[in-house]
């Protein structure tokens, strides 16, 4: 499948990076099979770098939480890419996010995915439930408190700009069929983290 998509799309200027895995266990076999398709992957298209979203594992040292990406496939790998949802899926809370370091590697690092869920027009700024915009607005802000601090990190991918249909979302209150973490709700509307997000790049943008 990823030979057909690479025969495809090798000539979209669009396409920057190549993913061969996204959080797959780690085991001889599978190891053995991702190293001869970066391999492949190569040899169809070596005009661009390689990449997959690792596993991360998290320990504490001097009282914090250190995140490191402990896979022997990033070997192989030309970037390293790493889905992150401390303080949505864990039981983090949000303030203690800017102090989480990462693990320093000799590659550039990208956030292939990071995000809260928000039901757009749901505000609970005193109780900042999760799904609320609140909440998702607090997430962003601290998370990317924690991304200014990671000195190989090159990029980022919120996950997702916009909501979309997922039928496995089947929360009975916020998201009734919808994944909910888009900083645009389906009609439209900008959330607040929509605005923390934009601030950033900004901020990137004014630096240069």
């Amino acid at each position: 499948m990823l030979a057909d998509n690479i025969r495809r799309d090798r000539n979209r200027a669009s396409i920057i990076l190549w993913s061969v895995a996204n959080e797959t266990p780690i085991t001889e076999a599978r190891n053995s099979f991702l190293y001869q398709l970066v391999d492949d992957v190569r040899a169809l298209d070596d005009s661009r770098l390689v990449t997959a979203a690792l596993l991360t594992d998290r320990k504490t040292v001097d009282g914090r939480p250190l995140m490191g990406l402990n896979d022997p496939l990033a070997d192989k790998l030309d970037v390293l890419s790493a889905n992150t949802y401390n303080g949505w899926y864990s039981d983090d809370a949000l303030d203690t996010l800017p102090d989480m370091a990462w693990k320093a590697t000799d590659k550039p690092l990208v956030f292939s995915e990071f995000g809260a869920d928000a039901l757009a027009g749901f505000s609970d700024p005193v109780l900042m439930r999760k799904f609320s915009e609140d909440f998702q607005k607090r997430y962003y802000e601290k998370t990317l408190a924690m991304a200014r601090k990671i000195p190989t990190l090159r990029g980022m991918s919120p996950w997702i700009l916009k909501d979309f249909r997922s039928p496995r979302r089947q929360h009975p209150v916020y998201q009734q069929g919808w994944n909910r973490k888009g900083l645009i709700s389906p009609t439209g509307r900008r959330k607040p983290a929509f605005f923390v997000l934009r601030g950033f790049y900004d901020e990137k943008a004014a630096s240069q």
